[in-house]
């Protein structure tokens, strides 16, 4: 895993994956109700494989956060290029955004969540090579 987690920080095709999951197949809880997130693994050429379940503590409360808690929680996924769950509030997406995070909205199965991600992440390097010519 550690030759993993060394490509992950040296190429844009090579990237982490926190998906807001009750059961690891479908993606089926909102970010801040989620208590655990499973943290892929993605190769833009090979594919991608489930790395870890990662416990978090709940951010939402009655549908307010406290901004402290949410920035506390946005750290635990400093290691992803994507976080993904059903439902994402406003007060998470900006914690996100403002760390450097993509976040979606994709609610439905965990595979097909990562194939829009994968998509989505392609399109974004075709961009990015455009730009540095």
């Amino acid at each position: 895993m550690a030759d993993k987690e060394k490509t992950v920080e040296s190429s844009p095709s090579k990237y982490r994956v926190a998906v807001a999951s009750t059961d690891g197949e479908s993606v089926n809880i909102h970010y801040g109700k989620s208590n655990l997130f499973y943290i892929y693994y993605v190769d833009d050429e090979t594919g991608y494989d489930l790395v870890e379940k990662r416990s978090v503590t709940p951010v939402c409360q009655d549908g307010s956060h406290v901004k402290s808690d949410m920035e506390e929680s946005v750290k635990q996924f400093k290691d992803c290029k994507y976080v993904v769950a059903s439902r994402i509030g406003a007060g998470a997406l900006q914690a996100l955004t403002s760390s450097g995070i993509i976040s979606m909205e994709l609610p439905g199965s965990i595979d097909d969540a990562i194939l829009k991600v994968w998509k989505y992440n392609r399109v974004q390097g075709l961009f990015s090579n455009l730009q540095s010519e």
